[in-house]
């Protein structure tokens, strides 16, 4: 996203910026692949069901930005023999850092005033991140945990591209220098070459890598600097080749093939743009497609025919929309994230345009009057290090002013947590609100929201101290990431949970085992282990079914799961067989997992097929099997942001008990086989009561004071903790056997 002008090309394609000191020209056809990849980012995010891969705008801001920074390297290697890196650095900074700086700052201002305090400290790290341009790493790490792609998104989220760029402009000077100088050192007769040459071989290694990491686990290669280095390199292939291209054009009939490839080229990134969607393995061998595409455009831009979509999109609002290109992706972020929590509702057709319109009122201002005079005062000083210097003090303020922020944050997460303790000793907290015999005890189940929503102590992902990650002989892999976890509750010796008549299985052990929809059933599961003395052992797969047949889709991972999600199964199940555990739990987001073994059978009656084998054999071997039936969900009724937009007011988060509960075919599956060792567990009335209006049967997003969401679909912990009771009564029926009270951690 770097905004610099472009050397002259040939005159139509041209246009001066003007300034008191130099008129500067400027490649239209650059300007307006800007407002593409902005335009293209913005309704992607604001519209993402009309542009799914809205994305791709970010691949096009990489493509340009390695042609623009090439092209000026090379001319000063050339023109001095060397590079200044501290005059390079300078210049980036002064260019950047103070719109970047300037949208940090006040993002993290602006979640003070509107954000819960539970998200502040998380906030405050990505700002931080953000600012020191390392936010992708940041955000790969998130990544790792697949449960982790649910949690919202912080208002600077979008900076990570910005990181790889800096990332790039960090190494890619000094490998030009060091090229340099080994070509010198050999006594060619000019570094170019070799520059070429490293320009390809770091481009094709970087395009490999990539291939290989999107394969292994795309959420990381979509942030890594080395995955997205080919694109920088794909554009600086061109500061290389352009001048060829542009003779090649001259002897062949330019005018022609330029217009051909200008509507290809746009062919190609309108197709990218509304066909590729999230479910798209990126960026791997599809990202070919936008970077070709933009490779084209800047290639054969410098001139366009009449007939060229180039010609129209040199159109002066289409050529200011590029001139605040990267202030309009600062700013159309912040305003998406943190509108909501003004508003206090979902964002409607008149807020997305309202924040479209306000993005760019917002981005005029701030090209105005933060990035040009920025780049005419404190930060040209003709001395590098003032600079540098100031933007480090910057970096360094707004670190300060971050740990400022996450240590409130975390102040208020810990009075938080202080308080749900001392609420949780209530027998009409969480789900106990919801008990049969509640009634007159506990009032209004769906009352105002006691526990403050969200923080991290709320995440389902934990692991407590008696939890360890199983060693590599025992490991099961899930999506490439060990999966096992191993946790004993009763010391030296562990019980087992059953006890009544029928076979023995070969363990007391008891498996929890699915996607994260039975992952976050872990806060119920330990405490009940705890109680009982357990010995549990859980592995879950992200968007995997946990049944043996064809995988389909999930929605919101990438379809290509589908081999490592026959693998998982395949382990889980021989693990099984091998030693068949007392007790198996299995829960699933049944309604978004999709199974498909060619008969066009219901889902219900695939899953029967699918999961029959293994527990029938489990069951003859003494196993009980509890499937827990996914729990009623509604997102933009239900989840964190209405808990935290209304939560403050009695039913301020309801839903209709049929439009939320929605159908659970591995459940519908495991009633069907009939088979005496397998039960459903439905705790569904510990989550839907009727209305105390019209007696219609209604699910609330709070209940007994606690929010039930830790984000649009999975509990948070503190409601599946108060879910522990319930889920031991239906154990023990379904066991035929006593179950022990949960106990809390200490």
């Amino acid at each position: 996203m770097v905004q610099m002008s472009s050397q002259p090309g040939t005159a139509p394609a041209l246009r001066a910026r003007g300034s008191a000191r130099a008129t500067t020209p400027v490649r239209t056809d650059i300007q307006a692949l800007r407002a593409i990849a902005v335009g293209l980012v913005l309704l992607g995010h604001l519209w993402p069901w009309h542009v799914p891969g809205g994305y791709i705008g970010v691949d096009i801001f990489f493509v340009i930005s390695g042609f623009l920074i090439t092209s000026h390297l090379l001319r000063e290697h050339d023109r001095r023999g060397t590079i200044s890196l501290p005059k390079f650095y300078a210049r980036r900074a002064k260019r950047l850092l103070p719109a970047a700086l300037l949208v940090a700052v006040a993002s993290l201002a602006a979640s003070l005033v509107w954000v819960p305090a539970e998200r502040w400290e998380r906030i405050a790290r990505e700002v931080f991140a953000a600012s020191a341009y390392f936010e992708n790493w940041m955000l790969a790490l998130t990544s790792v945990d697949y449960s982790a792609q649910s949690e919202a998104a912080t208002p600077v989220q979008h900076y990570w591209s910005l990181s790889v760029e800096e990332q790039f402009y960090l190494l890619w000077p000094a490998v030009i220098l060091l090229v340099g100088w080994l070509a010198a050192r050999r006594g060619a007769r000019g570094v170019r070459p070799a520059l070429l040459a490293a320009t390809i071989v770091l481009g094709l290694g970087s395009f490999g890598f990539g291939l290989w990491l999107t394969d292994v686990d795309s959420s990381v290669a979509y942030f890594h600097t080395l995955v997205r280095g080919w694109e920088f390199l794909a554009g600086g292939l061109l500061a290389f080749v352009g001048t060829r291209i542009e003779r090649f054009l001259a002897r062949r009939g330019g005018d022609a093939l330029r217009g051909v490839a200008h509507w290809a080229a746009l062919a190609a990134l309108a197709f990218a743009a509304f066909r590729f969607t999230p479910e798209t393995p990126f960026p791997g061998a599809w990202a070919l497609i936008p970077v070709s595409a933009t490779a084209l455009l800047i290639a054969t831009g410098s001139d366009a025919p009449a007939w060229s979509p180039l010609r129209w999109l040199a159109w002066r609002p289409v050529q200011y929309v590029g001139d605040i290109s990267y202030s309009l992706y600062l700013w159309h972020w912040p305003l998406i994230v943190i509108l909501p929590f003004v508003l206090q509702h979902e964002l409607g057709t008149v807020a997305r345009v309202g924040i479209l319109a306000l993005s760019v009122v917002l981005a005029a201002a701030t090209k105005h009057f933060v990035e040009d005079p920025g780049r005419s005062r404190l930060f040209t000083a003709a001395r590098p290090r003032v600079p540098l210097s100031a933007s480090l003090a910057s970096v360094v303020v707004v670190g300060i002013a971050v740990l400022g922020v996450g240590w409130a944050g975390s102040a208020v997460q810990q009075r938080a947590a202080q308080q749900e303790r001392e609420l949780a000793s209530s027998d009409c907290f969480g789900a106990a609100a919801l008990a049969p015999d509640a009634g007159q005890r506990c009032g209004d189940p769906f009352g105002p929201a006691k526990v403050a929503p969200g923080g991290e102590r709320n995440t389902p992902w934990f692991a407590p101290e008696e939890c360890v990650l199983a060693p590599e002989g025992r490991q099961i892999i899930a999506d490439g990431k060990p999966s096992f976890v191993e946790c004993s509750f009763g010391g030296a010796g562990s019980s087992s949970p059953v006890t009544g008549p029928g076979p023995r299985p070969a363990s007391d052990e008891v498996w929890l085992v699915g996607d994260s929809h039975a992952e976050h059933w872990k806060g119920a599961v330990y405490d009940l282990a705890r109680g009982n003395g357990w010995t549990v052992r859980s592995t879950m797969h992200g968007g995997c079914p946990f049944v043996e047949a064809p995988f389909v889709s999930f929605k919101g991972a990438a379809t290509k799961k589908a081999a490592s999600c026959a693998a998982w199964n395949t382990d889980v199940r021989e693990r099984l067989l091998a030693a068949p555990p007392a007790l198996l739990l299995v829960s699933l987001w049944g309604s978004a997992e999709e199974i498909d073994d060619g008969t066009g059978r219901s889902q219900s009656q695939q899953y029967a097929d699918g999961i029959r084998p293994l527990f029938d054999e489990l069951a003859r071997a003494g196993t009980r099997i509890a499937v827990i039936r996914d729990i009623p969900n509604d997102g933009p009724r239900l989840g964190i942001d209405c808990a935290i937009a209304n939560g403050e007011r009695a039913g301020g988060c309801l839903a209709p008990k049929p439009e939320a509960l929605r159908p659970d075919p591995l459940a519908e599956a495991a009633a069907s086989l009939r088979l005496p060792n397998v039960r459903v567990l439905d705790l569904t009335p510990r989550f839907c009561a009727p209305s105390r209006g019209s007696g219609a049967p209604v699910c609330s997003g709070v209940i007994g004071g606690v929010p039930v969401f830790y984000d649009r679909d999975h509990l948070s912990r503190s409601y599946a903790k108060s879910l522990a009771g319930p889920l031991g009564q239906e154990l023990a029926r379904a066991l035929r056997s006593p179950v022990r009270p949960p106990k809390p951690e200490r």
